[in-house]
Formats: C-alpha cells, sequence, structure tokens
C-alpha cells in the first residue's frame, strides 16, 4: 500500500486563467442583470441595447478564454464560434431595433441556444475537469433560456425581464466558479502545503 499523496497542489496558470474569465464574464452579466432589474420601464429597446452591450462585451472574453485557458482544441474552437456568434447576434440586434418583441426574442433566443450547445459540446470534450463541469453547467443554463426566450410567446415585459432573470443567474454563478477556481484552489494549496 503506498502512501498517500502529500504535495502540494498547485493551480496551474491555464487553471487560474479560466477563473479570471469566468470572473470577467459575471461582470457584464451582473451590471446588464441590475440595469433590467432597475428600471421600472421594460420596454424591447431596453433589452435590445443590454443585449447588445453584452454581447460586444462578453466576445473578446471568450477569445481571451480560447487563447489562454488551456483548452483542447474542439473547446477551443467552440470558444472561438461563441466569440463569433456574439457579435453576430449583437450586429442583428442593432439591425433590428424598433423591429419588436418577436425580432429581440428570435435573436437573444437562437444566440443563447446555439451559445449554449458550444458551451456544452466544450465542456463535453474538455480534459479538465472543473472546466468541464462550468462549461457544462452555463452552457446548458444559456440554451434553456435560448430555448424559453426563442419559442414561447412572451410579452414585452417578460421578454425583457427574463434576459435579466439569465444575467443575473449566469453572473452569480460565473462570480461563484470564478473564485472558486482562484480562492479555492490556492487554500487547498495552502491547506495541504501546512
Amino acid at each position: 500500500m503506498s502512501a498517500p499523496d502529500t504535495s502540494p497542489r498547485v493551480t496551474s496558470p491555464t487553471t487560474s486563467s479560466f477563473g479570471r474569465f469566468l470572473l470577467f464574464r459575471a461582470l457584464p452579466a451582473l451590471v446588464i442583470a441590475a440595469v433590467i432589474t432597475f428600471n421600472a420601464n421594460h420596454a424591447i429597446i431596453l433589452g435590445q441595447l443590454s443585449f447588445m452591450a453584452f454581447a460586444f462585451v462578453i466576445s473578446p472574453l471568450f477569445l481571451m478564454a480560447a487563447f489562454t485557458s488551456g483548452l483542447v482544441t474542439g473547446a477551443r474552437r467552440a470558444f472561438i464560434a461563441m466569440a463569433v456568434l456574439a457579435v453576430l447576434a449583437a450586429a442583428v440586434s442593432a439591425i433590428t431595433i424598433g423591429q419588436g418583441q418577436a425580432a429581440f426574442s428570435l435573436t437573444v433566443g437562437l444566440w443563447a441556444a446555439l451559445s449554449g450547445l458550444l458551451e456544452l459540446f466544450a465542456g463535453w470534450v474538455s480534459t479538465d475537469s472543473s472546466q468541464s463541469r462550468e462549461m457544462l453547467l452555463l452552457g446548458g443554463l444559456t440554451a434553456a433560456f435560448g430555448l424559453v426566450e426563442a419559442v414561447i410567446p412572451l410579452s414585452d415585459l417578460y421578454a425583457v425581464g427574463l434576459l435579466g432573470a439569465y444575467a443575473a443567474i449566469l453572473g452569480v454563478f460565473s462570480a461563484i466558479a470564478g473564485f472558486s477556481f482562484g480562492f479555492g484552489a490556492s487554500a487547498r494549496t495552502n491547506k495541504k502545503a501546512n
């Protein structure tokens, strides 16, 4: 019988980079959630402008994660595709401003469903189990939001409110996961070192 491994576990740069990505991803989501939540008028224009800002901000974050988080080739390609998809969805949202709730729900819903499926795929092929777990959770959340937004007929209030609710949940989950990647790993390292 061999002795248990007591060597300290060191957080790799790619793990901490993925944790930073999750924290950076949480910020725009929480800002959008706050903007929608604390605005009494849930008009479609608010949803469209909020979504455009969110999509343009998260696109470079997905590119950053694709090249700095040590993702396997399939996951890296999925993250690049999510970055491109976010910019395309923001552009379509800009083009369809003033076209009403159906255009908003279809644009946001299709973006979320496709982006969620890509993130689920990235989590499925990822070789890092902790990264995979977060990708599967957030990808599933995003895909489910997309299906509800695109398929279920909603009023302006509910369509925009649902975007705010999704952003709040995404922001909180991403922040918790990001902190656990950084602080949780260093706490385990310190505990094992002592």
